[in-house]
């Protein structure tokens, strides 16, 4: 199910039983697998990888540009990669390159800078551990 608004451009390929919500963004040739949501006004960058049964909330951020300048003639895409089962809460930031984990919950507003491993949770600016 796509809502209005959403823009998924060139080259993207969507699995089953997915859902895109309201003003979602999707860069060129993303990779969502089955049982995906994406919420409200996220913003996948170019090249991502999402796995299977990932939920990414509401007003998500993704980044692909570890140096972003005008005119920045060397930029190479670094997109982020979310692992199956991985839940991102509303308002996180995940810049280039980082990797969640299989399982993984980012907590809401997290700015995520590094990988995240499997089954963990991370909160804050910077996203660290969670201690229990």
């Amino acid at each position: 199910t796509v809502w209005q608004f959403s823009s998924i451009l060139e080259g993207t390929i969507i699995g089953d039983d997915c859902v895109i919500g309201s003003g979602v963004w999707i860069g060129r040739n993303c990779r969502l697998g089955n049982g995906v949501r994406l919420q409200d006004k996220a913003h996948i960058t170019n090249n991502t990888v999402i796995g299977d049964d990932v939920f990414v909330g509401p007003g998500v951020l993704t980044m692909d540009d570890k140096h972003p300048r005008v005119g920045n003639h060397t930029y190479r895409s670094c997109p982020p990669t979310f692992c199956d089962g991985s839940s991102i809460g509303a308002g996180a930031v995940i810049l280039p390159d980082v990797i969640i984990g299989a399982g993984a919950v980012v907590g809401a507003g997290a700015v995520v800078t590094h990988d995240v491993p499997s089954n963990v949770t991370v909160l804050g600016v910077p996203a660290r551990l969670r201690i229990a």
